[in-house]
């Protein structure tokens, strides 16, 4: 087994009176990814739990943003028994402990870079951030009075008297980023991660309708849930897509936006081809000759010998149809309209990574994998490739391979998925649903 970082002078720790059990189960999963000093669990309703290992405190229930921050800002570190806290939430934990840094421990406060600030103050998001006893006392000083969002208060607004002051410490970008990420695309492997529309890159897929489930209804009738449901969608994964829309509109009947999202996944599933009509004998060849169909590339038989080259036109044209089929959710159809091209064409790229996605949607992903890598080999350029290889190991359960498939394409294509400062997406600094 691969050794675990040893953390004696840091407490884990989490405050949640809203979604207790997902705080919990945060907690667990960074307990068995490294060894702390203590693990701590704040909450209102922290004495009808048990974790072992885990020291409860109960406090009175948390209600608001607002008094969430008053909490972290000056009454946290009366309950920090060590040199450093690592704070973390339901939707933000370790995800690579191997990417654990010794030098983390030389700053007083470390998260997730902010992607809509570029001047220099940008460290950022407390949901998932690394705190010092220094840092907890200074906090304590009486001009600091604009709290809330707490994050916001440390990495912005009193930064300087705490780092003239106090001598607090900041780290660079380039630490904060090895260290977690939030609403920058992440590099490599950071440590950790916050935040509920980052989940469809870390949460295994059969865990996903018991997360949902336990999770309470303010934070389903969020706004990071519904643009976790977009990624889902736009990622082409429409079995999680499903489950969370379902489970949004219990809570929010009347959201037109998550009808719509719901409605579109009767459609074949994400990485299929785009709509198009049937082509039939009597419309213009897609040679470009001018000719109907069936008076140009459509006068040679199809059932010739495989032997027999094919002319252009009725290769795209089998391939337009197949597509169609493929859309319209006829995958038998368009299986057979794939193959049979692959017979004279048996490096065209397109049609394999399309019957690496049908091969993955008739229930064989290992299969879907082999024939999106064979078009990959072709064509490593395209991003769509990459998302639909992504999904192929996913559903493998291979999620670190998928995760670093969805990183290429950022790199390649960095307005694929939501870009880092999409104006649909309402993330501030210390956002929380209470």
């Amino acid at each position: 087994m691969k050794s675990v970082p040893d953390l004696p002078s840091v407490t884990l720790c989490a405050i949640d009176c809203v979604n207790p059990a997902l705080a919990l189960r945060a907690l667990d999963l960074c307990g068995l990814q490294c060894r702390f000093g203590e693990v701590l669990f704040i909450s209102d309703t922290a004495s009808r739990y048990k974790l072992d290992g885990c020291r409860m405190e109960v406090i009175p229930r948390i209600g608001s943003v607002a008094e969430y921050s008053r909490f972290v800002l000056k009454e946290l570190g009366r309950y920090c028994r060590t040199e450093h806290l690592l704070l973390i939430q339901w939707d933000g934990y370790i995800i690579n402990p191997e990417s654990w840094r010794p030098e983390f421990l030389e700053y007083d406060y470390i998260g997730a870079p902010w992607g809509w600030y570029q001047d220099g103050h940008r460290i950022g998001n407390g949901g998932f951030s690394l705190r010092s006893r220094r840092l907890l006392d200074a906090l304590l000083d009486e001009e600091i009075v604009d709290l809330d969002p707490e994050d916001d208060a440390i990495g912005r607004r009193y930064r300087t008297l705490l780092e003239t002051k106090y001598g607090i410490r900041f780290p660079s970008d380039e630490i904060a980023e090895a260290f977690s990420y939030e609403t920058i695309s992440p590099k490599d492997r950071p440590f950790g991660f916050h935040g509920l529309f980052n989940m469809w890159s870390v949460l295994p897929q059969q865990e996903l309708a018991g997360f949902v489930a336990a999770l309470a209804n303010s934070s389903v009738a969020g706004r990071q849930y519904i643009q976790l449901c977009k990624n889902y969608v736009e990622l082409g994964c429409m079995e999680e897509a499903s489950v969370m829309l379902i489970r949004r509109l219990e809570v929010v009947p009347d959201d037109s936006q998550a009808v719509k999202l719901l409605a579109s996944l009767s459609s074949p599933q994400a990485g299929v081809p785009p709509e198009q009509p049937m082509l039939g004998r009597n419309d213009p060849c897609p040679c470009g000759s001018g000719k109907r169909y069936r008076q140009c590339c459509g006068a040679i038989s199809e059932d010739r010998p495989a032997t027999t080259p094919l002319p252009a036109g009725q290769i795209e044209f089998m391939l337009h149809n197949a597509m169609a089929h493929h859309h319209d959710g006829r995958l038998a159809e368009a299986e057979a309209g794939y193959r049979l091209i692959l017979e004279h064409r048996p490096k065209n790229a397109t049609v394999l990574q399309y019957l690496g996605v049908l091969t993955r949607q008739n229930g064989d992903p290992v299969r879907g994998e082999q024939l999106i890598r064979q078009a990959l080999d072709i064509r490593a350029f395209i991003a769509d490739f990459h998302i639909h290889l992504a999904q192929c190991l996913r559903f493998q359960g291979r999620l670190k391979e998928a995760q670093d498939c969805y990183r290429h394409v950022v790199a390649i294509r960095p307005d694929y998925v939501p870009a880092d400062d999409d104006p649909g997406l309402d993330i501030r600094p210390g956002q929380q649903v209470f």
